[in-house]
């Protein structure tokens, strides 16, 4: 008898040190994405604030999201050399601190250069989670993990939008920044506490910095001129230079770390074309994600006439259906295979970006509330489901790496959304408004833009997301999980805390 209760009590630790490792890995996720959340409801306060036009407050995003997704691929890299625990708790670090600095920014300049800072350590603490993930649980449990690391990247962006809308109207812009400070401290002293460090091997080759600033360079130089076309013109010499170098660094890149004994990045892993569609798809379906999210806010407030706050209140509301999408994706993809879930939400993304392009102002909110119910469904359901897929095809020495080249692919592609749809819009309302008496586009021009005008705008920038809402779908039909994984790829990991 008393065997059978020591079973017992070992089935009972077992499921509670794994709900708390989850809750754990899952904490971090939820600040960032907590944090993506204030700042995105927090733009339109922002450029009225400092009198500056949707591109430049676009950096306080764009700025963040260039250093996170130039560095992915390096902190993913330089996981597997000191330990994915390490890399993770520094990024936490760096991004309370960075919190902090934006708080206390007197004026863009300085919120950029925080968010900046803030961005070296999301790309740390980011880069490793899906890896630390697929290291502390079975292959058969993972999409049960990513499940609820979905519900929580999801959730607390949906609370960011509710909770930073409400500090934005009362407290003023800087405490949006200040509330996730303590969230981060609490982060640190609970991965410290609760997650195992894994086994390193010491003899390890040489770090290979040279394709590290080469892979910075490449990046930055693609999404630069993407975001100053729009200013100083697409022809211009200097983007088109930008452009160019952007490919040639590339491709310097790819010839050497064909060469590398122990690249940074493993070239090989693209011959895998199950793992390239995989991760097109996630790059895909975050541009589009980010795209709409972003332009929303402005929608909500220069449009319809809501208040912060209640816009934020009206993105919080459907959101909070990932409660239920993100697990149920997760458990389906455990036990039917992740392809079902990501065809269901390729569909459910293309029927959403069809309901925003209808949106004017005379559409009620009923809506205006099931189009972005639609939407959120769509992010539920394909995050948990397209991470177990992307991370079947990884072999134990190589979790790090296409972790972060699937992260990579993912916050690249929010740099993307946020670029191109604030591009077409931006384009768009400058075009159509240029011949209006009193229009300028220096400041924030977009406040007194008319209200035809700034619907085209969000016409043409969610028809572009209708597009490559079609591309998705695409490959999403094209990626397949790698059913064969053995579990004893896990990587082991020491019992004792």
């Amino acid at each position: 008898m008393g065997n059978v209760d020591y079973g017992k009590n070992n089935v009972k630790n077992s499921k509670t040190r794994e709900r708390l490792t989850i809750f754990t890995l899952a904490l971090p996720m939820f600040i960032w994405s907590f944090s993506a959340g204030i700042v995105t409801i927090s733009l339109p306060t922002i450029s009225q604030y400092l009198d500056i036009g949707t591109g430049m407050v676009s950096w306080v995003v764009v700025a963040h999201l260039i250093i996170l997704t130039s560095f992915l691929l390096i902190f993913g890299r330089l996981g597997d050399y000191i330990g994915y625990k390490k890399v993770f708790l520094y990024g936490i670090l760096l991004f309370t601190i960075g919190s902090y600095f934006c708080g206390i920014s007197l004026d863009i300049f300085q919120l950029i250069a925080s968010r900046i800072f803030q961005g070296v350590g999301s790309a740390m603490m980011l880069s490793m989670t899906p890896a630390l993930v697929s290291s502390n649980f079975e292959h058969h449990r993972r999409g049960w993990a990513f499940g609820y690391i979905s519900l929580a990247t999801t959730l607390a962006l949906a609370l960011g939008y509710g909770v930073g809308s409400f500090i934005t109207e009362n407290m003023g812009w800087h405490w949006i920044f200040f509330s996730t400070v303590p969230m981060g401290i609490f982060a640190i002293y609970m991965v410290r506490t609760v997650i195992p460090h894994e086994e390193i091997t010491k003899k390890r080759p040489k770090f290979d910095l040279a394709g590290s600033l080469l892979v910075f360079l490449a990046v930055m130089n693609l999404i630069l001129p993407l975001e100053l076309g729009k200013t100083i013109g697409w022809t211009s010499p200097l983007i088109m230079g930008t452009f160019s170098l952007s490919v040639i660094i590339t491709v310097i890149f790819f010839v050497w770390e064909s060469r590398q004994a122990c690249p940074l990045f493993d070239v090989s892993l693209l011959k895998n074309l199950q793992l390239s569609f995989s991760i097109t798809a996630a790059f895909l379906i975050s541009t589009v994600l980010t795209g709409t999210i972003f332009l929303l806010p402005f929608y909500l407030e220069l449009v319809m006439g809501y208040s912060t706050d209640f816009a934020g209140l009206l993105i919080l509301a459907p959101t909070l259906l990932i409660i239920f999408a993100g697990p149920i994706s997760g458990r389906v993809s455990d036990k039917f295979g992740s392809r079902i879930p990501t065809i269901i939400a390729g569909i459910t993304l293309t029927v959403a970006l069809i309901l925003f392009t209808l949106l004017d102002q005379t559409i009620g909110i009923v809506f205006i509330f099931i189009a972005l119910a639609v939407r959120s469904l769509s992010e539920g359901i394909f995050s948990p489901a397209n991470t177990k897929q992307v991370m079947s095809h990884s072999k134990a020495e190589k979790m790090g790496s296409v972790s972060s080249l699937l992260n990579t692919g993912k916050y690249l592609g929010l740099v993307m959304g946020v670029v191109l749809f604030e591009t077409v819009f931006e384009a768009t309302i400058k075009t159509n408004s240029s011949n209006i008496e009193g229009m300028t586009s220096n400041g924030a021009f977009q406040m007194s833009a008319p209200v035809n005008t700034l619907l085209t705008g969000f016409h043409d920038a969610f028809l572009m997301g209708v597009v490559i809402s079609i591309l998705i779908l695409i490959f999403i039909l094209l990626s397949h999980e790698n059913s064969e994984i053995e579990n004893s790829e896990v990587p082991s990991k020491p019992e004792d805390l």
